[in-house]
């Protein structure tokens, strides 16, 4: 049983402190090697990015920990410098405030070939960077949005911020590519995926996304160290609040990324495997009930 912590407060550092101990702690090891892992893609103020609060949150929680060494570090969109969007995002920032050890991108570091048994979807294969193996533990903060090309982006797509430019075009394009991305974003959580996701709901797209679409303002982080959990919950409160045709009208077990997912044994297999926690979420019923 694995349990996914909401927490909804005006206090976002609160929401997430909340959150994370609902969802039973980070449980680093003290020591430790610790990235964190924002979103970043483009220079899109949130929800096209993660909340610098959520990030200062996360800080403070992997600190209460007393690891070695914490690293933020992310990989934007292949035509941007991944330091100038941090740094426009204000995340950059929250990190030196926090005081994270390191602040790095993903953009000019060597990188290792993968091609894991079970990536199918990935003929060529794909790169990460080598300075993942060093890493003892990772937390992910990906942002509940709809999609356009993806229909939805959480933690199971958070990933491909580890892949190389060169990877990012493998990624299909056109009508009838739902099957194949979502596939294809699964697959690449077969090496280092995160240990814990700290989900950024203060603000969602509910159509549209990744950088543009109907906004909602819900207020919620969510937590859990499964990235199904996360997903599946993170797809059960954008049917809570209105959301596009693919989402809004089937099953999230029946969602291309979380059913290769489940395939690939990433985490959970099913709702009844999932407990959830809130606090300050009034709507936890109806969020309960899109889980199935």
């Amino acid at each position: 049983m694995v349990v996914v912590g909401l927490s909804r407060n005006k206090d976002t550092l609160e929401s997430v402190r909340a959150a994370v101990e609902l969802a039973g702690g980070l449980g680093i090891k003290e020591g430790s090697t610790v990235l964190i892992r924002p979103n970043a893609n483009t220079a899109d103020r949130p929800p096209g990015s993660t909340n610098p609060e959520v990030l200062k949150g996360a800080i403070r929680e992997a600190r209460k920990c007393s690891p070695e060494k914490i690293i933020v570090a992310e990989k934007s969109m292949t035509t941007l410098d991944t330091e100038m969007v941090l740094r426009r995002l204000g995340l950059w920032q929250a990190a030196e405030a926090e005081g994270a050890d390191e602040i790095l991108t993903f953009d000019h570091m060597k990188r290792s070939y993968m091609k894991p048994d079970g990536a199918f979807s990935w003929p060529e294969g794909f790169y990460v960077p080598e300075f993942l193996a060093s890493v003892d533990y990772v937390i992910a903060l990906p942002v509940i949005k709809t999609h356009w090309t993806a229909t939805f982006t959480m933690g199971l797509k958070s990933q491909i911020s580890i892949t190389a430019d060169r990877d990012r075009r493998q990624l299909p394009h056109g009508q009838h590519r739902d099957v194949l991305f979502g596939n294809m974003i699964a697959e690449s959580n077969l090496v280092y995926r995160p240990d814990f996701y700290i989900s950024d709901a203060t603000k969602c797209f509910v159509t549209g996304g990744p950088d543009l679409g109907t906004l909602r303002e819900p207020g919620i982080v969510l937590a859990s160290p499964d990235v199904i959990a996360n997903d599946a919950v993170g797809l059960a409160l954008l049917k809570t609040l209105g959301t596009v045709p693919k989402i809004q009208e089937h099953s999230v077990w029946a969602q291309p990324q979380i059913k290769r997912a489940v395939e690939l044994g990433l985490g959970v297999h099913g709702r009844e495997e999932i407990t959830v926690k809130g606090s300050g979420i009034e709507e936890i019923e109806e969020i309960l009930a899109n889980l199935a």
